[in-house]
């Protein structure tokens, strides 16, 4: 089946921890499919509402009573929250959706792993492989034969090469790009803007042209 359309069917969807960057992503992908379940925000964190989320073809419902059923995502933004997150339930990954953009271009030799968010006008070349609960969004684009690991953000605008390796739980920042065969660490966050033109170890914040070193990471 295309990897643009959705798998399953649903009829409700249950959105784990709430960010309003990330739901409103999710209702943009679903209605670019012509998809609209009912959906119900577990507010796990407890946290005001921002900006109020509205949306016409949408039933939307806040809920402080997790129920296990139907199918899941994660309606959190950055990658260290997912993680912690999807552990802190214990969840099973199998039960989590893939939420893709129609617009998106996804090549039938890549893989997708499970609660993955691709949004509008991503390209993912031919034998890439994205891990579970990836963020790409918007005008990203991902080369041929690279490997992005779970729990992973990738932020609008970001150009990653071919044979390109990002470990889990790393964010890289808004119009970055990343040449060629350059490994990413574990928990490492690119600030925006940067270009990347060699490996970067584990735990550590890096930005700028070229990318460099500037502290570590210590969440």
């Amino acid at each position: 089946m295309n990897l643009k359309t959705w798998v399953l069917e649903i009829k409700k969807l249950i959105v784990i921890g709430k960010s309003d960057p990330v739901i409103t992503m999710i209702t943009d992908n679903l209605e670019s499919n012509e998809i609209f379940p009912k959906i119900e925000i577990y507010n796990n964190l407890k946290l005001p509402i921002s900006h109020p989320i509205e949306n016409e073809n949408f039933l939307i419902e806040f809920t402080e009573n997790f129920r296990d059923s139907d199918y899941f995502f994660l309606g959190v933004n950055k990658s260290e929250n997912k993680f912690s997150v999807f552990n802190l339930f214990n969840l099973d990954k199998t039960k989590f959706i893939k939420i893709i953009h129609n617009s998106a271009q996804i090549s039938k030799t890549s893989t997708l792993g499970f609660g993955c968010l691709i949004n509008s006008s991503v390209s993912v070349a031919g034998h890439a492989t994205i891990g579970d609960f990836v963020s790409i969004n918007r005008n990203s684009s991902i080369g041929h034969h690279t490997i992005i690991n779970n729990f992973v953000t990738i932020n609008p605008g970001v150009n990653i090469a071919g044979f390109v390796e990002i470990g889990e739980k790393t964010t890289v920042g808004m119009g970055s790009n990343i040449i060629d065969n350059v490994k990413i660490g574990k928990n490492v966050i690119i600030g925006a803007g940067s270009l990347v033109t060699k490996d970067i170890p584990d735990n550590v914040v890096a930005y700028g042209n070229p990318c460099k070193i500037v502290r570590k990471n210590e969440k």
